[in-house]
């Protein structure tokens, strides 16, 4: 047994309070899961159990919602545990406690005394064994979206993390209470919405999220991008659709790295799975982006030669994905991620066309896009790779088959290039300096990196052709500077 629990059952007892473990803790042992929590239901004084708690545990207690009387004692000391809620039992009823609850499989509840014997003291008024036996997510009631429209959200969450399917009345009620979720904080939102996207086919519930018209609730653009884009794009149901279709792309894609980057799988895996935030990887940061790349492209559909043309759909798509990503609270790290890569997606079609990709041509791409690089390709290969099941083949296998390696050549380049990027100067600004009789200013600093440019992509070698390389850039600088 937990050292934390023995010491819940002893203060339990000292203050005469009638104790409950509720919810996942349950949930998660009968499923044979580690669970790093622990929420309690006490009849009274919620706020004094769990200050006295923190004390006999040696941890810290502080208020996590004041307006419920809900509050955290975070474990030290190297526990299983990372921390234990305390809140006050609805109406001092166990059974109303658990019937306020979201979904059957959480509405299970023991009394502190008798855990030590969990399976055959089980709290359970709403079935909720039988639905984790029969992997089924079912709501307690039918107000429980009412009281917060977050749960239609941890639904598909619930489904996604453990594999479990939502009921047919479940998802009815979702439909029905859809309209609600805006009144939802939008960090709430992204907590949730991320943690679906770390599943490696999350588009399968997220796909079932737009069926119900959740999505669209909570994300407006997408039902712009449904309406408007079907007499213009080539997808049979819209721009909509060559997102999704692209999202989808995206997580083929990342299932199966070692077939398109077999070289780089280890360290494209590696990097994929940086963390921006809590659940906010670039992998899920990818999806999320897949979805919304495009959408500004309604606002810039404009007929050209007989062809439609969507100019400057990058940079309103980034400034629009920016803004949608405000709203859920996310920070600018990640917010400045999307709309570097929004901003470019375009640019990897002209160059993975080639057979051939210059040195000049790879080294731009890496400066200018930077540690960015590699998820830019993955998402540009995804956004062809969404026309692959069209009539009209905007991108013939072939084709594809060249983008693909093409790709592949780029990330593993980048890599190759980050981990074996020079780190000496070929040359000093006190070299130019003295060569050329230069004062200290811009001159010297554009000298540098031109130079530096020059010698990464192989046109230059040593210091003399350096100093070479640099009096034939020389003229032009001292005339856009001024210098005589």
């Amino acid at each position: 047994m937990l050292k934390e629990i023995n010491e819940v059952i002893n203060l339990a007892k000292e203050t005469n309070t009638e104790v409950y473990i509720v919810g996942g803790y349950i949930r998660d042992f009968l499923l044979k899961k580690k669970s790093l929590d622990i929420d309690l239901v006490v009849s009274e004084k919620p706020e004094s159990f769990a200050k006295q708690l923190a004390k006999k545990i040696k941890g810290k207690s502080f208020i996590l919602h004041s307006d419920l009387q809900v509050y955290r004692v975070a474990v030290m000391n190297n526990s299983d545990l990372e921390y234990i809620d305390v809140s006050l039992m609805q109406d001092k009823n166990i059974k109303t406690d658990l019937s306020k609850r979201d979904f059957t499989i959480n509405a299970l509840a023991v009394k502190i005394e008798k855990f030590d014997n969990i399976k055959k003291n089980i709290i359970d008024f709403f079935g909720g064994i039988k639905d984790l036996k029969n992997k089924e997510i079912k709501v307690v009631s039918k107000k429980v979206f009412i009281d917060d429209p977050l749960r239609m959200l941890r639904a598909f969450r619930f489904a996604s993390e453990y594999k479990f399917k939502i009921s047919k009345e479940t998802l009815s009620l979702i439909k029905k209470c859809s309209s609600r979720i805006s009144a939802t904080a939008g960090e709430r939102i992204k907590n949730e919405l991320f943690r679906i996207l770390n599943n490696k086919k999350s588009s399968q519930y997220i796909s079932v999220i737009d069926d119900i018209k959740l999505l669209e609730k909570i994300f407006p653009v997408i039902t712009k991008m449904k309406q408007s884009a079907q007499s213009f794009y080539y997808h049979p149901k819209g721009l909509f659709q060559h997102c999704f279709q692209t999202y989808e792309a995206l997580e083929n894609i990342l299932i199966k790295l070692n077939k398109y980057f077999p070289k780089s799988k280890d360290i494209l895996e590696k990097h994929l799975n940086e963390t921006f935030s809590e659940n906010v990887t670039r992998k899920n940061l990818l999806k999320f982006i897949a979805i919304f790349h495009d959408c500004a492209k309604p606002e810039c559909a404009k007929r050209m030669d007989n062809k439609m043309r969507f100019l400057g759909h990058e940079a309103l798509g980034a400034r629009k994905t920016a803004q949608i990503m405000k709203e859920l609270k996310m920070s600018n790290k990640e917010i400045d991620f999307a709309k570097a890569i929004i901003s470019e997606h375009m640019r990897p079609s002209n160059l993975a066309k080639s057979d051939v990709i210059t040195t000049r041509a790879q080294m731009r791409l890496f400066r200018d896009i930077k540690e960015n690089t590699p998820d830019l390709l993955i998402l540009a290969m995804s956004d062809w790779h969404s026309y692959k099941n069209l009539k009209k083949k905007i991108y013939p296998k072939k084709v594809l088959k060249q983008q693909e390696k093409s790709v592949a050549k780029l990330i593993f380049s980048y890599f190759d290039f980050i981990n074996n990027k020079p780190k000496d100067k070929i040359v000093d600004g006190n070299i130019l300096m003295k060569e050329f009789h230069l004062k200290p200013g811009k001159i010297i600093g554009e000298l540098l990196k031109y130079i530096n440019n020059a010698y990464e992509e192989g046109r230059i070698k040593d210091k003399k052709q350096a100093l070479k390389f640099a009096k034939s850039q020389l003229t032009v600088l001292k005339k856009k500077h001024r210098i005589i």
